[in-house]
């Protein structure tokens, strides 16, 4: 019984220890962003920007926003309904809240709240998974073969660059054309799944069905995509005319989407800190007034904060009143 006590305690100091090192290094970060925006910009003058806001652009980003959102859970959705018969107008609140829990945690864990929302319309835990993680996958190919390299030639007038998303579409495309040997998908599950990753099996497995056997959901899933894309360049360049920034529309559309490449590097808690400073940087480089663009970023982050905070909290009273009503329900009988 020591033994097992000493273990368990070993295993547990040391998720203890990479959690800290993790948390460390995420304040550390934004520490120095924060520190790198104070030194560099006015921040008083950008409160005074975002004070003055446009309170009718406001409302348009706010509505666009929305429909992100919206879009975010279509977007699962296409790939979901392949799998299960999961409705569409469950799917959605389902993606508001892990949305939400995701802008105050690292996103795995808003992703796994998603696939773990899932569940309760009875869909397994490793197909929710496969979902959310192909879903990121596309998403991830939209950023890196459309805008990064549009963005890229835009700064840099050069296209040496270019041979990121020539070698991302090179490995995507052989992992996929792979999928569908029959001898290579063998190969893989005798020899690298069963051998060294037993637990995954299910998941892995319902990633390459659904991968291989339903070409209409991804082809659904990419086109909506690609709308949601668009519609990220319309939030952010609302949020600068709100403050007085007029920005060309495509370049805006391409600086969104690149910077969420940035969001995606597991550095800080929702990209806080990154996605302002990155978006400083691209946009001074396009020409725009830096401090103006950090106060358009700041009213982004404020409204994607404070709504993810009501939508959170929205879903707590709804569960405590859910258990209050199953009590009151369960003492009548």
């Amino acid at each position: 019984m020591s033994q097992v006590f000493a273990s368990f305690q070993a295993r547990a100091l040391s998720l203890w220890r990479r959690r800290s090192v993790n948390l460390t290094a995420r304040v550390s970060v934004l520490l120095a962003i924060v520190w790198w925006l104070a030194a560099r910009l006015d921040v008083a003058q950008a409160a005074r920007l975002l004070a003055a806001a446009n309170p009718l652009y406001i409302l348009g980003m706010m509505a666009a926003a929305l429909f992100f959102g919206c879009l975010g859970g279509l977007k699962i959705w296409t790939l979901l309904r392949a799998l299960s018969r999961v409705s569409l107008w469950r799917t959605i609140p389902y993606f508001f809240v892990a949305s939400s829990i995701g802008t105050f945690t690292p996103a795995a864990l808003g992703d796994f709240s998603l696939a773990a929302f899932l569940q309760r319309e009875q869909t397994p835990l490793h197909s929710g998974l496969a979902v959310v993680l192909i879903d990121r996958f596309i998403t991830l190919s939209l950023y890196i073969l459309l805008f990064l390299p549009l963005t890229l030639t835009l700064y840099l007038n050069h296209i040496a660059w270019l041979w990121i998303p020539v070698l991302y579409f090179c490995a995507g495309a052989t992992a996929l054309l792979l999928n569908l040997s029959a001898r290579a998908r063998a190969a893989v599950r005798t020899r690298l799944v069963t051998r060294y990753m037993p637990r995954a099996y299910d998941f892995l497995q319902t990633c390459s069905r659904l991968m291989r056997a339903h070409p209409l959901a991804l082809l659904a899933n990419v086109s909506v995509g690609i709308m949601r894309c668009v519609v990220a360049g319309l939030v952010v360049w609302l949020a600068l005319s709100a403050v007085g920034v007029k920005a060309p529309f495509v370049g805006v559309v391409n600086v969104a989407n690149a910077l969420s490449v940035i969001n995606l590097v597991p550095i800080s808690f929702g990209g806080l800190g990154v996605y302002e400073g990155g978006g400083v940087v691209l946009f001074e480089a396009l020409g725009l007034n830096a401090l103006a663009v950090l106060a358009a970023l700041l009213l982004q982050r404020a409204y994607v904060v404070v709504s993810s905070g009501a939508i959170l909290g929205g879903y707590m009273l709804f569960v405590a009143w859910r258990r209050r009503a199953a009590l009151r329900q369960a003492r009548a009988i």
